[in-house]
């Protein structure tokens, strides 16, 4: 069974796109959150499974069977039973948006409400970091409040935590003690995510363009909306990085009724589009894309069934 499953899946993951929404091969299937749900992209366009009713959601995460998500609160829904569960409530309104989950359970996450940053053991809402953080600009605001102080956040491989101060329009890296090591300012409207490339560079999208900075703040490669104007770019959000070095990039808000607009799609270091996710739908936002199968390994090897073919067999 376990042969005959893994077997179909690779046909699935092979399927050649059928579905209009996709321009291009897209190869694996999408985990995808925005416009109030988290759903799963199958490779040839099709929503395979969809979790509607998750409010204000900015981010998801796939870890063994669980697919997590934000959206002031922290949750997960189990893939399998659908069961649906708190996993972590800040005190404050306007809590958490950006998380992360680790390979070993851990969560990090960054809380607008209070500007804690923290990273929680897992499986509790007990942190083995917490520290507070700085969503200021120079001159001390946040200009649109407290629900701009965050957006994203990253724990680096060196152990340290990259956090999106939105509306300040900066990247900030902090020790596990809170101490400040290193800040990028960003040129934009907003700055999403970030995320530390393995050159120890940091790639960061800011709605118009995503951005790499050296660790002495050159731009050392960027890609704009205006790069690719057949897809209608706008609100640039989520980013993954693949592991031939492509971006897997998300939007807000930019889908339209008639599916004109791209809302997801892969790019390569030299800016060629390999694929582009364009369904109809009125202000669809896929703020944040992940493969899923990357997304799973990236934070745990548990699953014996790939992904895809897991959300096939519901």
């Amino acid at each position: 069974m376990k042969v005959k499953i893994l077997a179909l899946a690779a046909v699935a993951v092979g399927l050649v796109a059928a579905d209009s929404s996709v321009k291009g091969t897209m190869g694996q299937p999408l985990l995808v959150c925005g416009a109030g749900r988290a759903f799963l992209v199958a490779p040839d366009g099709h929503v395979a499974w969809n979790k509607s009713g998750c409010g204000n959601i900015h981010r998801v995460w796939r870890h063994g069977e669980w697919v997590y998500y934000s959206n002031g609160d922290l949750r997960r829904i189990d893939i399998v039973s659908g069961k649906d569960e708190l996993i972590y409530k800040p005190c404050e309104k306007e809590g958490v948006f950006g998380f992360e989950v680790l390979k070993n359970g851990n969560v990090v996450v960054a809380e607008n409400g209070t500007g804690f940053i923290a990273e929680l053991k897992a499986g509790t809402w007990e942190p083995v970091v917490r520290f507070k953080g700085d969503p200021t600009a120079p001159d001390g605001t946040v200009p649109g409040g407290v629900h701009h102080r965050y957006r994203m956040i990253r724990k680096t491989n060196k152990g340290t935590y990259l956090v999106c101060c939105s509306s300040a329009n900066f990247v900030r890296e902090y020790d596990k003690t809170g101490k400040l090591v290193w800040e990028q300012k960003i040129p934009a409207k907003l700055t999403f995510d970030c995320l530390r490339r393995a050159n120890g560079n940091t790639l960061v999208s800011h709605l118009d363009a995503v951005t790499e900075y050296s660790p002495d703040h050159r731009v050392v490669w960027q890609f704009k909306c205006t790069d690719a104007p057949e897809l209608k770019l706008a609100n640039l959000c989520g980013i993954w990085e693949q592991k031939n070095g492509n971006l897997v990039v998300g939007t807000y808000a930019n889908g339209v009724e008639d599916g004109s607009r791209t809302t997801a799609f892969e790019v390569t270091r030299d800016g060629k589009v390999l694929w582009s996710y364009a369904p109809a739908g009125r202000r669809l936002s896929t703020m944040t894309v992940l493969p899923a199968e990357e997304s799973a390994a990236a934070s745990a090897q548990t699953m014996v069934v790939p992904t895809y073919m897991l959300w096939k067999r519901r």
